[in-house]
């Protein structure tokens, strides 16, 4: 899909796939995406294309999408991310890698993110339509220090998964760690 030169035939993509607030919640990862691109200059087309994208299987059924495309997982919750992947470049919608990894790290995050992957991770958490307890400091720090930013992220998800008795996929602990080791014993 050429983002630059055909932004309303992805949208319309990306419509037949996902309906309703999730459809609005791309849009909004989409703007948010690229405005932290702007702010770290980093590509603004290929935040946005990411942000558009990045939940392109989400209603879909992802475990049968795992096993075609040979995706072990964890958790069913953060499976669509590995699976849009798979399936925009399997489709030849997408085949920048830099956009595709966005798209697959975008719910669990990972050790070493590019900025890319950084910016996607976040405009996922705080688009405007995002509404819980800690959304504004996350949104003040995405715009301050995406680094600090990310590690408040995955130390918030990582709280959440843990008070619902889910699992903890083994991606998103190996990017905590990394992360907070960027910042030891600080407080975010």
């Amino acid at each position: 899909m050429d983002y630059t030169g055909n932004r309303d035939g992805v949208v319309k993509k990306l419509a037949e796939q996902l309906k309703g607030e999730k459809f609005e919640h791309s849009l909004g990862v989409e703007e948010t995406a690229v405005k932290l691109a702007q702010r770290y200059g980093a590509d603004a087309q290929k935040a946005g294309l990411a942000g558009l994208l990045h939940d392109y299987t989400k209603q879909k059924d992802n475990v049968k999408l795992a096993e075609k495309y040979h995706i072990p997982y964890l958790t069913e919750k953060t499976l669509h991310g590995h699976t849009a992947a798979a399936v925009l470049k399997d489709k030849g919608y997408v085949t920048d890698e830099e956009v595709l990894s966005a798209v697959k790290w975008h719910t669990t995050g990972r050790a070493g993110m590019t900025m890319l992957e950084k910016i996607v991770y976040l405009a996922d958490y705080i688009e405007p339509s995002r509404d819980f307890d800690g959304v504004e400091k996350l949104r003040r720090l995405a715009f301050e220090n995406i680094d600090k930013a990310v590690l408040y992220g995955l130390q918030t998800s990582i709280e959440h998964i843990i008070e619902n008795k889910s699992l903890i996929d083994t991606d998103s602990v190996g990017a905590y760690n990394y992360y907070r080791k960027l910042f030891p014993g600080e407080d975010i």
